[in-house]
This record gives C-alpha cells, sequence and structure tokens, in this order.
C-alpha cells in the first residue's frame, strides 16, 4: 500500500560487497547522508533498539529525509527520537520553533536530542554556547516535557559545556575509547563507530551502545 504522505525514492547500496557490523550495538543516528533507507530491513536488526533522525539544522535547513524516516521507521516498529542541530547563525528561539514545527511531540518516541558540535557555533563565547544551549533545553522541556539528550564529540563536550550538563542525558562520541566526562558525569550512550554497515542502509551509519545500568526506559518520552 501507497502512502501519500510519504515520497517514494531509489534504494542505492553504495556499501554493497562489504562487511555488515557485529558486536555490540543498541542504536543508530541518520539523517539524508544515509540516503534512501529500507526500514523493515533495519528493524530486522534485534539489536537496534532506537534510532535518531535528524530533523533540523540551524533555521529553515529541515532535513529532506526526515518525514519519510520518522513514519517509516516507526511503522516498523522502532522506537524513534528526533534531533536538533545547533548552530550560533540563528536565535535559539527561531531554531527551537522550526524544530518543534518540524518533530511533532505526539510523533516522537524517545526525548529529543540537540547535537553540538565545534565548526558551527563560531561567533559564540563559551558563556553564549552554555547559555544558548541551556535556553533551548529549556525550551525542549517546556513543550516535550523532558530536557534533551545532549549530542557531542568527548573533547568538545568536556572542552566546553562540562560540568554545567553533566546531569543531562549525555550521548557522547569517542571513536577510539570509552567517554569520559570530567567532573561528576557520565555519559548514557557512546557513538563508537562512524562506519557502521547494517542491512537496509546503503551509506555508513553512526553506531551506539548504552553505558552500564542506562535502558530504554531512559530515554522514552514519558
Amino acid at each position: 500500500m501507497h502512502d501519500a504522505g510519504v515520497r517514494h525514492y531509489m534504494f542505492v547500496d553504495r556499501l554493497a560487497g562489504k562487511a555488515y557490523s557485529k558486536g555490540k550495538y543498541n542504536g543508530i543516528d541518520v539523517s539524508r547522508h544515509q540516503g534512501v533507507i529500507k526500514w523493515k530491513e533495519v528493524a530486522k536488526d534485534k539489536k537496534i533498539k532506537f534510532v535518531y533522525i535528524r530533523a533540523t539544522m540551524g533555521k529553515s535547513h529541515p532535513d529532506g529525509f526526515y518525514r519519510r524516516n520518522v513514519k517509516l521507521a516507526r511503522r516498523a516498529g522502532l522506537k524513534v527520537g528526533s534531533y536538533h542541530f545547533l548552530t550560533s547563525k540563528y536565535s535559539v528561539t527561531e531554531q527551537f520553533r522550526d524544530f518543534l514545527s518540524k518533530a511533532k511531540p505526539d510523533e516522537q518516541d524517545l526525548i529529543p536530542m540537540v547535537d553540538v558540535e565545534d565548526g558551527w557555533l563560531d561567533g559564540w563565547s563559551e558563556e553564549q554556547l552554555r547559555d544558548s544551549l541551556a535556553e533551548f533545553s529549556r525550551l525542549v522541556e517546556k513543550h516535550y516535557g523532558r530536557k534533551p539528550m545532549i549530542y557531542s564529540n568527548e573533547s568538545f563536550y568536556n572542552a566546553y559545556l562540562a560540568p554545567y550538563f553533566n546531569d543531562y542525558i549525555l550521548y557522547i562520541a569517542n571513536y577510539r575509547d570509552k567517554p569520559e566526562i570530567y567532573g561528576r558525569g557520565r555519559h548514557s550512550l557512546w557513538q563508537y563507530s562512524e562506519r557502521g554497515h547494517i542491512h537496509g542502509i546503503g551509506e555508513y551509519v553512526d553506531l551506539c551502545r548504552f553505558n552500564e545500568g542506562v535502558e530504554m526506559e531512559d530515554i522514552v518520552l514519558k
């Protein structure tokens, strides 16, 4: 059955012939860079408990595959969350409004996530960055009922955000070693690879795993 609300694209497997990922992973995050995804195939991988899908970046830069990914991933039975890529080019209020208009609260299974990375925050001082992230987080909590998860790589997080946000659920990237958080804090999810190869996805994809003591219930939007 065709869904009139979902555009149909051609699946291209650029990794054909490469071995699929093994080992312990619990979730993935995707954006338009993964191209067309066969969500029914992805959902057959029982190690994948959840997926985070990019909704917006800055302001007026929606991810062109977001609507398709959310509809089909949830239809396939996967738990879905949405994330926003924070930039310094627009006000936090404008960015949040754009995110809220795309990532509708009643379509979210997981708490929202905000992606904070070096190279996209030029012009903000350290204090402005922390204030901006705190304001975005306040708006998320107001409209979704939970503080957002924060995604960053280990070095950037420790340099600019620790220990101010250590009580948040942290999704931290480190492709060599298990992340360490400065101060009294710990990561909840570890993005340990950016070169995962999963059935149903024809491009490399980020892989992550839960830290000890962290479970799905901790990131479900209640």
